[in-house]
């Protein structure tokens, strides 16, 4: 299970290192990964302080890198 999470924040990170910024929804479209798989990469990310969220009109957003109106976890 470990190596499959580390595997999928691999993806979120180059998927945003590609688009610089995408919203939970698109993630999850353009990675086909169920909610659990793609929140746990997050969280991988997170953990390690590689990704940052905002909120925009009730929707998350996130970027591997910080700017206006984005948040760290943690």
């Amino acid at each position: 299970m470990i190596f499959t999470i580390g595997e999928n924040a691999g993806l979120v990170w180059q998927m945003l290192d590609e688009q610089h910024e995408m919203s939970l929804a698109q993630l999850k479209s353009r990675l086909g990964l169920n909610d659990a798989a793609l929140w746990a990469a997050i969280g991988w990310l997170a953990r390690e302080g590689k990704i940052y969220c905002r909120a925009v009109d009730e929707e998350l957003w996130f970027s591997n890198s910080l700017s206006d109106g984005f948040i760290t976890f943690g």
